[in-house]
């Protein structure tokens, strides 16, 4: 089975078991947060996937860690399962696709814009209500400062991109231009 594929069914059993206990943003959160400490510390990737370790002892770090991060039983519980299964490998992808059920559950949108120079709070607010008001959505907007774009913005809603920077322009330019 590909990774995606695993982290697909992980992340959708623990959105049912999330919904089912009322508990989903606080769960989402919580491995969210597994997560960033399982990428950030190479030791816990060893501790995690060597098979000289046992799942008692695994388990037992696994929890201390929760109790820790302050995570629910039901969270701690989940981070078990998938360390006895050999599946916190892919507890990243799992959080991601488990946030994109939540954002399409709650039907909010993410969009990423960039823009050449800094965009003032009341732009942004104005850009977002154009895309609520255009999509039906809750939109949240991840934004960055990107210079290289040279003048304008650029946003990406999922896969659709719209490119109103001058580096854009001048890329379609010069495409147009080998064209001829």
């Amino acid at each position: 089975m590909s990774a995606e594929a695993v982290a697909r069914r992980y992340a959708q059993a623990i959105f049912e078991l999330g919904q089912e206990k009322g508990e989903l943003g606080a769960l989402g959160r919580e491995l969210g947060a597994f997560a960033a400490l399982y990428q950030g510390h190479p030791e816990l990737k060893a501790l995690a996937s060597t098979p000289l370790v046992g799942d008692e002892r695994r388990e037992r770090v696994i929890r201390e860690l929760g109790a820790r991060l302050g995570a629910s039983e039901t969270g701690v519980r989940t981070l078990c399962l998938l360390a006895r299964r050999r599946r916190l490998g892919a507890l990243p992808a799992i959080v991601q696709k488990l946030g994109e059920l939540v954002d399409e559950h709650e039907r909010v949108l993410r969009a990423s814009v960039r823009s050449a120079a800094p965009l003032a709070p009341a732009y942004l607010d104005r850009l977002r209500r154009k895309i609520e008001d255009a999509t039906g959505k809750k939109v949240v907007i991840d934004y960055e400062e990107d210079p290289s774009l040279i003048a304008g913005i650029v946003t990406q809603l999922g896969d659709r991109v719209v490119d109103g920077s001058v580096r854009g322009k001048l890329t379609e330019l010069g495409a147009s231009l080998h064209r001829i």
